[in-house]
């Protein structure tokens, strides 16, 4: 009987998933990929262009997934819904982040932890790039709406999101169950929904400590 194409290229995947969690992108070569497969190496080049290519294939449910989610980011922030970004709204869209976690562990792996070599190896520091570019936009575009101060560092907002891109990634790397993702969904909500609660507002004595401190 033979075998259908789409079959071949699922085999191809699967071979390629295996063997780039084993070995990282860079270890691993295109003929260990076909050998594994069962084909001739000339024949993988019939369903991939490159090695990167097999990659990013491989990836694109967790880049498709930041890129969807950013442009509901950007979408949020046109309505001008800020009056909605409160405690649930934070918690179900870190609960949301995980869960999507828990489906593709090993796409997430994959990316942040064997894509050394590909033109994804640097794809962590461009989510904490976008977070950051995403969090300035949407304290701009509430400036208006909130009272008092909202003028934050950049250094703040850098580590704010560096530190929840890499939440992200430990996640993924280590063996977290769902209740545990679900308790620091509710955890890092709580917070993210209370500092900026404290940052943005005027009343808050600690907010003009701060402030007096700059210059020193």
């Amino acid at each position: 009987m033979q075998v259908l194409k789409e079959e071949i290229r699922d085999r191809i995947l699967e071979t390629a998933k295996g063997l780039f969690l084993e070995k990282g992108f860079q270890r691993t070569s295109m003929k260990n990929i076909a050998e594994g497969t069962g084909i001739t190496a000339p024949t993988i080049y019939c369903y991939f262009r490159n090695k990167d290519q097999l990659f990013q294939e491989l990836v694109k449910p967790v880049t498709s997934y930041f890129e969807e989610k950013k442009k509901e980011v950007e979408n949020f922030q046109r309505s001008g819904g800020s009056g909605t970004w409160g405690f649930e709204t934070r918690r179900s869209e870190y609960t949301a982040h995980f869960n999507f976690i828990l489906e593709h562990r090993e796409e997430f792996i994959l990316l942040f932890s064997s894509a050394g070599g590909s033109s994804l190896e640097n794809y962590f520091d461009f989510l904490v790039m976008e977070y950051e570019r995403l969090t300035r936009s949407m304290i701009q575009s509430f400036s208006d709406m909130i009272p008092g101060n909202t003028e934050i560092s950049d250094f703040f907002i850098h580590n704010m999101a560096a530190f929840y891109v890499n939440s992200l990634r430990e996640a993924a790397l280590h063996p977290v169950t769902r209740e545990e993702l679900e308790q620091f969904a509710a955890e890092w909500a709580l917070f993210r929904t209370a500092g900026w609660m404290a940052l943005t507002t005027q009343e808050i004595s600690d907010r003009s400590k701060i402030n007096s401190g700059k210059g020193r």
